[in-house]
């Protein structure tokens, strides 16, 4: 029986530990870096630190060694590569769906990755949804559209095997930029992969928001409503919510690994935090969050 102690790998290691660094001298405002836009970009190179790790730094301290140096030194040649190329830019497919006689509408929407924007239509508007996509090589976009009365069924979703500019930025611009008609109750899904996602749902009728997300950040900045149902469920990155004045709030956080930062006048009740003046708001919103690592923030 071979009972040769394995190393443990380090590779690992290096990288929480730097993660972690870059997350508290960014936390205390030491440095201004968007952490998630840089995730996003350099994703893969993570993968390989594991297999690297799993091939031969676990081997010996030689080995160990050899795989952070070549880690960081892809990292770097990424950093100087693709910050030199042109963005990988094609054809934007636009979405125009009117708005009938709808006045309720389910829309659920399932981007592999990218920058997902959803807001409102102006007032008055004689359309449902309107708005565009820019795909990556290789993404198809699908779409059903079920209207049956005055209620509509809207579903967006990416499709095709995707060859994505893994190194490339969609920080910039949205790559799914997506309008809705502020006087429809609408209930919204989020199903997504990686990247950006940024919910303007100030002037929007909602009723229920459901978000799953892989890895990167969200950002939520919810209307002045009652009784709206939310769950916000993310695997890696950062939860940001943006509450209005004057609805009270009651939220209950749990994160694997990392924090959750709210004002400060708000209580806690084991996983719950309550805003002040929940009991008596006019407004009264309930809110799940679940992160596995990173941040959620309210505000």
């Amino acid at each position: 029986m071979n009972n040769r102690h394995r190393r443990p790998g380090i590779t690992g290691p290096v990288i929480l530990i730097s993660l972690g660094v870059i997350f508290l001298l960014n936390n205390m405002g030491f440095i201004e870096l968007n952490l998630w836009d840089v995730i996003m970009r350099f994703w893969p190179i993570l993968l390989i630190a594991i297999g690297l790790d799993i091939l031969i730094g676990r081997r010996s301290a030689w080995g160990a060694a050899i795989a952070v140096v070549v880690v960081l030194a892809l990292l770097a040649g990424g950093i100087v590569f693709f910050d030199n190329q042109a963005q990988w830019t094609y054809a934007a497919e636009k979405f125009e769906i009117p708005l009938g006689n709808v006045e309720e509408a389910t829309i659920s929407i399932d981007p592999a990755l990218g920058y997902l924007l959803v807001d409102a239509l102006p007032k008055g508007s004689n359309e449902l949804l309107r708005g565009e996509v820019r795909p990556f090589s290789g993404e198809e976009i699908g779409k059903t559209v079920d209207i049956s009365g005055t209620r509509a069924t809207i579903d967006l979703r990416t499709e095709g095997v995707i060859v994505a500019p893994f190194f490339g930025g969609w920080s910039d611009q949205p790559s799914w930029d997506l309008a809705l008609h502020p006087e429809v109750a609408t209930d919204l899904i989020v199903d997504f992969g990686v990247g950006k996602v940024e919910l303007d749902l100030q002037d929007l009728q909602i009723g229920e928001i459901h978000v799953e997300q892989g890895l990167g950040q969200m950002i939520l900045l919810l209307p002045s409503a009652d009784n709206m149902d939310i769950n916000l469920d993310g695997g890696i990155g950062e939860i940001q919510v943006v509450i209005p004045e004057d609805v009270g709030v009651r939220i209950r956080a749990g994160v694997g690994i990392g924090n959750v930062l709210v004002p400060s006048d708000y209580t806690r009740d084991g996983d719950f935090y309550i805003s002040p003046g929940y009991a008596a708001a006019e407004n009264q919103i309930e809110m799940v969050i679940d992160l596995a690592i990173g941040s959620v923030q309210v505000r």
